[in-house]
């Protein structure tokens, strides 16, 4: 694929040289010859140092903020580079979400739930979520960069695909990665606090939230928990039309609601009709993710019936309330659960059903240090045992983070243990339980690494369960 430079700069008012493109690149170590590189300011580095990488690999032109003089290919200063790469891959790439119905699912929780199973409500349909991003290695942790999500778009429209379903991350929406993206829908879950490393305020994080529903066209549908207190503000900053959900209030809501050991039972409620549906997963924050790709796909246009069926044969997307049974019979859970609300919304599914419960959890590293006492004190009602342990703490000290966690158990006089070293941390929890008790692993669900220091290292929570003599359970 090529394109020529002159016509992907002309829509942005910037004049460029009539010369062909071959790609995008924003890592100067990812530069191949051909590509037209853009350097984008950053926290930790400014992409600008690395011009002269970038050219010397054979970059055929180059984006940036700041003048420059003396560069032996074409440069094209911008006001906002990231947000020039959007504009300029959607148009690289043909802009291919005018060629599918793109929806975005942002929210503090329930992203990767709501995208995974409203990709097996919706026919046709192309999803992308934080686990596919570290599948594929793709840049960033839930939202990629805008070069990867419109050739990810763009190779699901040479599929045939209909629908393009993916996680609009606050951060993403902030560093403008999902400028070009033309969203005819948008699902807003829930806010909580997350995030604020990077954002500082929970005002901030909002706003970032916002932008998403602000892009909608009139002709979009904007999706939207009624039980959140946010709800009214998203939507006075969208012009869509709005559809809202919620266990017992919305548009689309729940009735008759039977909570089983590991399923639940419910009566679809929309306006016009209603069907039972037998949910083959546990826990109303579940539940509340259903709602939501349900009052997506029947806002566009999806019989109730087909909606029931397909919600009845759903699954949960990897590492969420994912079972196992320990060699001494204990049920073992492992979730992706990593913010105090998500947290609570699964120690409450758990607790009732446990005689003793025993939670492995942590922080991560370099982000925001607020939540963590909060994360000890949650973990700390519920649990009868908090063994607190590593969870990605990237340069920061991993004895000061589970110091910072644990003020918050001790808050509310929990017992606890610290054991730094995660796989040790788990074979400790299971050592101590036994039939009728439960073992929740949380934080890392999915991932496959451990993130300490500058490095990446292999670690899967459930392959190491595996590897101590669990089995895993339908």
């Amino acid at each position: 694929m090529s394109r020529r430079l002159d016509e992907l700069f002309s829509p942005l008012g910037k004049e460029a040289p009539r010369i062909e493109i071959h790609g995008i690149a924003w890592d100067s170590r990812r530069v191949k010859p051909g590509d037209l590189f853009f350097a984008l300011p950053g926290t930790k580095h400014d992409g600008h140092e690395f011009i002269p990488q970038a050219v010397e690999k054979g970059a055929a032109a180059v984006a940036g903020e700041r003048p420059l003089q003396s560069l032996r290919v074409p440069y094209i200063q911008v006001e906002d580079s990231r947000e020039a790469m959007a504009r300029v891959a959607a148009a690289f790439f043909g802009y291919p979400t005018r060629k599918l119905t793109a929806i975005g699912v942002t929210g503090t929780d329930g992203k990767t739930t709501v995208v995974h199973i409203l990709g097996q409500l919706l026919p046709e349909c192309e999803i992308l979520t934080t686990i596919r991003v570290e599948r594929e290695g793709l840049s960033c942790v839930t939202t990629p960069e805008a070069p990867e999500i419109q050739r990810l778009a763009a190779e699901a429209v040479s599929r045939g695909r209909r629908f393009f379903v993916l996680e609009a991350s606050s951060i993403g929406l902030a560093q403008k990665r999902l400028l070009g993206t033309e969203f005819r829908c948008a699902i807003f879950t829930n806010l909580s606090r997350d995030h604020l490393d990077f954002h500082k305020t929970l005002e901030a994080y909002l706003t970032a939230k916002l932008a998403l529903f602000e892009m909608l066209p009139e002709e979009g549908i904007a999706v939207v928990n009624a039980e959140s207190p946010y709800a009214e503000r998203i939507l006075s900053h969208t012009v869509a039309r709005s559809i809202s959900y919620g266990i017992a209030t919305g548009d689309v809501k729940a009735e008759a609601i039977e909570e089983r050991a590991w399923n639940l039972r419910f009566e679809l409620i929309t306006p016009e009709g209603r069907a039972n549906v037998s949910l083959p997963f546990p826990g109303l924050f579940n539940l509340e993710n259903a709602l939501a790709a349900a009052a997506q796909a029947w806002a566009l246009g999806f019989p109730l019936r087909r909606i029931a069926e397909r919600l009845a044969g759903a699954s949960l997307p990897a590492g969420r309330l994912e079972r196992l049974r320990s060699r001494r019979g204990a049920w073992v859970v492992v979730d992706y659960a990593h913010t105090p609300r998500a947290l609570e919304a699964v120690l409450q599914l758990l607790r009732p059903r446990a005689r003793s419960l025993f939670v492995v959890f942590g922080a991560p590293g370099e982000s925001d240090t607020g939540k963590r006492p909060l994360m000890g004190k949650t973990v700390g009602i519920y649990a009868d045992l908090a063994i607190v342990t590593t969870d990605n703490p990237k340069t920061e000290d991993p004895a000061v983070i589970a110091a910072q966690i644990a003020r918050g158990l001790e808050e509310v006089r929990a017992a606890y243990e610290i054991k730094l070293e995660r796989k040790e941390a788990i074979r400790r929890a299971l050592e101590l339980a036994g039939p009728g008790d439960i073992v929740l692993v949380a934080g890392k669900g999915h991932e496959r690494y451990q993130l300490i220091g500058t490095h990446k290292f292999p670690h899967s929570d459930v392959e190491q369960l595996l590897f101590l003599g669990c089995r895993a359970e339908s």
